[in-house]
């Protein structure tokens, strides 16, 4: 295992009358992936969404304690949980 695991933040903020951007980075300050959504309950869910697989699917995650469908579950690539657009690479 890696001596330094990274940290992860996530920001929302109101951009206009519904739309809130979200973002995940490091402590950093890089940025890892982003989007936006009406509201700001269905922002915070899609960035904590978002940040969650992420970390799912990290490589130090040790595969020995992963179920069976938590591995067959990093076999399906990322477009699968969110949309194109709201993925940054």
């Amino acid at each position: 295992m890696p001596d330094h695991l990274p940290t992860f933040e996530v920001f929302l903020k109101k951009c206009g009358r519904r739309t809130w951007r979200w973002r995940v980075c490091t402590t950093e300050g890089r940025l890892v992936m982003h989007g936006c959504e009406n509201g700001r309950p269905a922002a915070k869910y899609t960035a904590e969404r978002a940040l969650f697989l992420m970390l799912l699917t990290a490589p130090y995650r040790p595969a020995g304690r992963a179920s069976a469908t938590a591995r067959s579950s990093l076999a399906t690539p990322a477009s699968r949980w969110l949309p194109r657009h709201k993925m940054r690479e």
